[in-house]
C-alpha cells in the first residue's frame, strides 16, 4: 500500500511542480526557469546524498550522463514552453506519448522486442494525438506541438537513463542530470536575467523543491512495488491537471481533448499491461529451468 502512496504522491508533486511553472507566466526568461527548477532541487539533494552516504566517485558512464542531461534539458525546456501556452489537461494527456515512443525506441536502441498487440495499441496512441490536436481547426495553436516534441525527446532521455542505471545508483544518476541541467541552462544566458519578484520568487524555489520531492517518492516507490504495477497511477495526473487547470486558470477540457484522452490512456494501460504479462511469462519460464 505504501509504495502506491509514494507514486500518488509523486504524481500530485509533479502536477504542482507544472503549476507553479505556469503561475509564473511568460514574463520570466526561459533558461532561468530551467535553471530554478534545477537549482533548488539540487540543494536538498545534496543532503539526500550526504545522509544516505552515497560515493560520489562511484559515478562513471559520464558521456552517458551528459548525453542524458542535453535531451533532458531540451525536453524539460519544450515542456515550460508548453506549459505557458498549452492548458494543463491537454499538456499532460498529450505527455503519455512518450509511452509509444520509448517502446518503439526500446527495439532499435535497447533490443526490446514489440510484439504486433503493443504496435498495434501505439498506432491507437497516436491516433488519439492526432485527435487532441486536431491540426485542421480554426483555432489550432502550433504551441499543441510542443508536448508531443518534448515527449519524443523524453523518451530518448529514458533510454539513456535505462543504460546509466545498469551502473549507476539511482539517487546519484538524478543528482548528476540535476546539477548537469543547473550548468547548461546557464550557457543560454544572454544578459536578460530578470530576478524573480514576490510571488514569482516563491513559485521558481517551489518549483524546484516539490520537483525534488516528487523524484523521491517516485524512486521510494519503485523500490517498494514493481513500475509496470505502478504506472497505471500516472492517469492521476490527468484528474489533477483538470481540476487545478479548472479552478485556477480557467480552462476547460474540449471534445477533443476528452475523446483523444481517453485513447491515449486506454492504448497506454495496455501497453502496460502486456510489459506486465510478458514479466510474468519471463519469471515463470525461469522458474521452470530449476
Amino acid at each position: 500500500m505504501s509504495a502506491f502512496i509514494y507514486k500518488s504522491l509523486s504524481v500530485l508533486f509533479f502536477v504542482l511542480m507544472s503549476v507553479c511553472i505556469k503561475a509564473t507566466g511568460d514574463h520570466i526568461p526561459l533558461f532561468q526557469v530551467v535553471f530554478f527548477r534545477n537549482f533548488f532541487a539540487l540543494i536538498p539533494l545534496f543532503f539526500v546524498i550526504y545522509f544516505l552516504n552515497l560515493k560520489i566517485s562511484s559515478i562513471n558512464n559520464y558521456p552517458l550522463h551528459f548525453g542524458r542531461a542535453i535531451i533532458g534539458i531540451s525536453a524539460m525546456s519544450l515542456f515550460f514552453i508548453s506549459i505557458r501556452y498549452v492548458p494543463l489537461v491537454e499538456m499532460q494527456t498529450i505527455s503519455f506519448s512518450s509511452v509509444f515512443f520509448i517502446s518503439i525506441l526500446s527495439v532499435f536502441f535497447l533490443g526490446e522486442k514489440i510484439g504486433y498487440r503493443r504496435i498495434l495499441a501505439v498506432i491507437v496512441g497516436f491516433i488519439g494525438v492526432v485527435i487532441i490536436l486536431n491540426p485542421g481547426a480554426a483555432l489550432f495553436s502550433n504551441y499543441s506541438f510542443l508536448p508531443l516534441i518534448a515527449s519524443f525527446f523524453l523518451s530518448i532521455a529514458v533510454i539513456f537513463l535505462k543504460k546509466i542505471l545498469l551502473t549507476n545508483n539511482n539517487i546519484l544518476s538524478v543528482w548528476v542530470f540535476t546539477a548537469l541541467c543547473t550548468c547548461i541552462s546557464l550557457f543560454f544566458y544572454n544578459d536578460t536575467w530578470i530576478w524573480p519578484q514576490n510571488y514569482d520568487l516563491l513559485f521558481m524555489v517551489a518549483s524546484g523543491f516539490l520537483g525534488f520531492i516528487a523524484q523521491i517518492c517516485l524512486t521510494k516507490s519503485f523500490q517498494l512495488a514493481d513500475a509496470s504495477l505502478l504506472a497505471p497511477l500516472d492517469f492521476s495526473s490527468v484528474i489533477w491537471s483538470f481540476f487545478i487547470g479548472y479552478i485556477f486558470f480557467q480552462e476547460f477540457i474540449t471534445l477533443n481533448v476528452f475523446v483523444g484522452g481517453l485513447i491515449i490512456i486506454l492504448s497506454v494501460s495496455y501497453i502496460f499491461y502486456r510489459e506486465r504479462v510478458l514479466k510474468k511469462q519471463i519469471v515463470l519460464g525461469a522458474n521452470k529451468q530449476f
